[in-house]
């Protein structure tokens, strides 16, 4: 009886284990974890515990050979015997190829074993402790099989059965081993005294739980028939009468309607069952919230209640052979198909809602497969949820006995979607091609009715199925890679001919003495900058307006902004480690203060090196999110929102300081922008002189709205205001001029180009070797350009991006809405991105931002030119300043 469960079981294990090496050689990102490892090696033996009772007893439940069994010259105990050794060794072969599995992987992937991080294998528990809890697994199902009749129904009398068990042990636990329930210690990391207490409670649960389902099977399996154990229970054979229900008010009902009716019936207790999980879970949500168990119950129980909704689709025609009726009559596959369908995707429907109250969508924004708002992330769960229902169709179709399926379906699901998500998240981007899978599998569900119909459970069943999963697989590749191909822009040969014939400046030693040099600490920082224009929002954009300027001004009023025209946007990413948080300072220690003065006076004059006294990421902090402004009373914002008490941490003025830092940034920015197009050197350009610029544009805005100059108002006219102004003028005249602007970043993305070009593709791209090719922080060492119409289809989208860039630059930069701009801040973010992690690069972000690519556009000029008149109005005199 039990011999397709274990056969299946074996060959899923090491199916699921191959897979996730086979990925994990493909592809290094998605190398799995010892977590990845730990979840299979505890998912499937206790998956097989889950049906080995309800297998070999329902089994003779479904063929009714119990009441034949009673006739032999054997005990009730005899019987519950067997079935306990065999179940018991069929669960113990599942948990050593498991094991070996898992061993075998680990040393694959990690090339040694580590017994450190093997000993606590599943987040909270210990190998001990989870050999006790398959246990005592087998028991619940004993004892649920033994209770109910039906196959479906005792798994489903399992799963409270095995929580309500494991809440008393961990409250038992709590109480005699004095841990916590949540945060208690594993077996492992027990002392000895609560490793006693744990192994004696453990004895003491198994020995009740086996004395239950001793009582019941002495119940059950003695005497002249089991008809007192049916649930729901009969009436006595004599008192029997037929159940009358009436479908139709005149003559007979309808063939669809009867069907319907007859499907909702079979399969009410799994759809209530599904249902009443689904609203539970949502109100405990509301209730308090998400728990700790939050995520595990519905990572498990939301997947589990889809698959048996698909297996229950075909289960109960198949029961008892009971399809044989519908193909007598020679009615319609396509009507058998839709009426056994309607009722439970209905239910898997209303569990599609309802999964956004319960779990929340945060699961799915930001992974790898290109979700990035909550429509997005609602989709591809969705779309999940549809494949598991109809995987669990599919597999209800297959097999001769109808209650492997709820077994199998989950196996099935593992070995389909592990390719299929490694697939996506290979790629990026294409979620969509699972509802093309889930169009193919329905299609699937749809030509195995027949031979359900006809009871045919050959090869000819299940080997169409798994035909029909690998054309699901099949059809998103070649879909995919079309797509790929499609998209792949056409070659420039003679655009190429001609960037490559441009002649850069040869790099000399006299050269390499005169310049300056960046320290590498310096640029900690990650700076994404946006301009937006204010005319945009004028009508009927008030509050986005205002979100705007508050993102740059936090105390600017309606009044103030009216004679503002743009506004930006700074959002670093800083990485503190290696120079000191000025954000420290903000108490009452004046050394530190004068410290960093010093720190910034020399850093303003003659050097070798930028950044041997302060940091980029100082240098935004002075310059930006120093305390602006005073006009709050006790509290002082500082650009980024934030507030503090200014009678308690602002003894002193930090005006002084954001002067010298302002000027400091304006120097490497004219440094750097001198410098890079020397050596071409396209990353130092963005990354100092483009970034630094915009720290400077932002400091000396929020200058310009200290001074009024955006308003009619007067200039305020006292010491550190006039000193404002001065550094104001000086810095503003530092900024580079517009042709050298164009001409460094002209210079540096032609040079920066034909240093990629002229690279070769290495034949291997492992980490440790590197990768000749290299753009910026594109990442080409990623697995995936070892694909030849990778590398090919990399190499024209750059060519693309470049000369669009190019072009903007000669003719004219674009304003920061145009269309091409939108256009060409996605064709660099698709270049520059990164799949694996967002710390070097674009991360999962869809469009490129500057500084961090080279994007630019008109309102950053727009920006310096306002700065300039500004500058100009000071230079004049003051009378004359008033009068304007």
């Amino acid at each position: 009886m039990l011999q397709p469960l274990l056969l299946a079981g074996v060959i899923g294990t090491a199916a699921l284990f191959f897979l996730a090496v086979l990925r994990a050689a493909i592809d290094p990102a998605s190398d799995p974890s010892l977590t990845t490892l730990s979840v299979l090696w505890v998912l499937l033996p206790n998956l097989v515990a889950l049906g080995i009772p309800p297998i070999s007893l329902g089994t003779e439940n479904e063929e009714r050979t119990l009441d034949w069994l009673r006739t032999l010259p054997v005990t009730w105990s005899q019987v519950l015997l067997s079935k306990l050794l065999v179940g018991f060794a069929a669960w113990v072969l599942a948990v050593l190829t498991a094991s070996a599995c898992f061993v075998l992987s680990w040393l694959v992937l990690r090339g040694g074993w580590d017994w450190s991080a093997i000993g606590r294998i599943s987040g909270s528990e210990s190998i001990v402790e989870l050999m006790i809890y398959g246990v005592g697994l087998l028991i619940c199902g004993w004892i649920a099989a033994l209770i109910v009749r039906n196959p479906v129904g005792s798994v489903m009398l399992v799963i409270p059965l095995i929580v309500g068990l494991t809440l008393l042990w961990n409250y038992t636990v709590a109480g005699l081993a004095g841990t916590h329930v949540y945060n208690g210690v594993t077996f492992v990391e027990a002392t000895s005294e609560q490793r006693v207490v744990m192994f004696g409670s453990a004895v003491a649960y198994l020995t009740a739980l086996g004395a239950v389902m001793s009582g019941l099977a002495q119940h059950r399996l003695a005497g002249a028939s089991d008809h007192r154990w049916q649930v729901p229970a009969a009436a006595p054979a004599s008192a029997w009468q037929p159940t009358v229900v009436q479908v139709a008010w005149h003559a007979k009902p309808r063939r669809f309607r009867a069907l319907l009716w007859q499907q909702v019936r079979q399969t009410r207790f799994i759809i209530g069952a599904a249902i009443l999980f689904a609203s539970v879970t949502v109100i405990v949500t509301w209730v308090d919230g998400f728990l700790e168990v939050q995520g595990p119950l519905v990572a498990l129980g939301w997947p589990a209640a889809h698959l048996m909704l698909g297996v229950a689709t075909f289960h109960g025609d198949r029961r008892g052979m009971r399809q044989g009726f519908f193909a007598d009559r020679g009615w319609s596959p396509n009507l058998i198909w839709l009426t056994r369908l309607i009722p439970t995707a209905l239910a898997s429907s209303f569990l599609m809602v309802l999964f956004p109250f319960s779990a929340g969508l945060d699961w799915y924004i930001g992974r790898p497969f290109g979700t990035v708002n909550l429509w997005q992330a609602f989709a591809f769960s969705v779309v999940v949820q549809t494949l598991l229902f109809l995987i669990g169709v599919l597999t209800g179709q297959w097999g001769r006995r109808p209650s492997l399926a709820f077994f199998g379906a989950p196996v099935v699901a593992l070995l389909w979607m592990l390719p299929a998500f490694g697939l996506l998240a290979f790629f990026g981007g294409y979620t969509s091609l699972l509802w093309l899978a889930a169009g193919v599998l329905l299609f699937a569900t749809r030509r195995l009715t027949p031979f359900v119909m006809e009871g045919v459970s050959s090869a000819a069943v299940w080997g169409r199925g798994l035909a029909y999963c690998l054309l699901a697989l099949g059809a998103m590749c070649m879909c995919l890679f079309m797509h790929r191909w499609w998209t792949t822009p056409p070659e420039m040969p003679a655009w190429r001919k001609e960037m490559l014939a441009v002649v850069q400046d040869p790099v000399t030693s006299k050269v390499l003495e005169s310049t300056v040099g960046v320290m590498p600490g310096t640029r900690n920082i990650d700076l994404n900058a946006d301009v937006y224009s204010l005319d945009w929002f004028d009508e009927g954009n008030e509050d986005m307006k205002k979100v705007l300027l508050i993102s740059e001004f936090p105390n600017i009023g309606s009044a103030e902004a009216a004679g503002m025209r743009f506004t930006v946007r700074l959002n670093p990413s800083i990485n503190w480690s290696g120079s000191a948080r000025v954000e420290a300072i903000y108490g009452n220690q004046p050394e530190r203060f004068r410290d960093r003065a010093l720190a910034l006076e020399k850093e303003l004059g003659p050097v070798k090196m930028m950044g041997e006294s302060v940091s980029q990421s100082e240098l935004y902090s002075l310059c930006v999110s120093t305390p602006i402004s005073m006009k709050s009373g006790t509290r002082t914002f500082r650009s980024d929102g934030s507030y503090f008490n200014a009678g308690q941490y602002h003894p002193f003025d930090w005006r002084p300081l954001r002067r010298k830092a302002l000027e400091v940034a304006a120097k490497w920015s004219t440094l750097s922008r001198e410098q890079a197009p020397k050596f071409g050197a396209l990353g130092e350009l963005l990354e100092n002189a483009e970034a630094n610029e915009w720290i400077v544009i932002a400091g000396l805005r929020q200058i310009a709205y200290d001074q009024n100059l955006f308003s009619g108002m007067a200039p305020p006219q006292s010491e550190e205001d006039q000193l404002d102004r001065e550094a104001f003028v000086r810095v503003v005249d530092q900024l580079c001029t517009k042709e050298l602007r164009r001409e460094s970043r002209q210079r540096c993305l032609v040079a920066e180009w034909q240093r990629f070009r002229t690279g070769e593709w290495s034949g291997w791209f492992d980490e440790e070797w590197g990768n000749e090719k290299s753009f910026l922080d594109a990442p080409l060492s990623d697995p995936l350009y070892r694909l030849g119409m990778e590398q090919k289809r990399f190499e024209r989208l750059l060519d693309l991006a470049v000369r669009n860039t190019l072009d903007q630059l000669e003719d004219g930069l674009p304003k920061w809405d145009d269309p091409a701009l939108t256009e060409q801040r996605l064709l660099w973010g698709d270049l520059l991105k990164d799949r694996r992690n967002g710390e070097n690069s674009l991360g999962h972000q869809e469009v490129a931002s500057p500084p961090r690519a080279p994007v630019f556009y008109r309102e950053q000029e727009l920006l310096i030119d306002e700065l300039r008149q500004m500058a100009d109005r000071l230079r004049e005199p003051p009378e004359m300043i008033e009068a304007t």
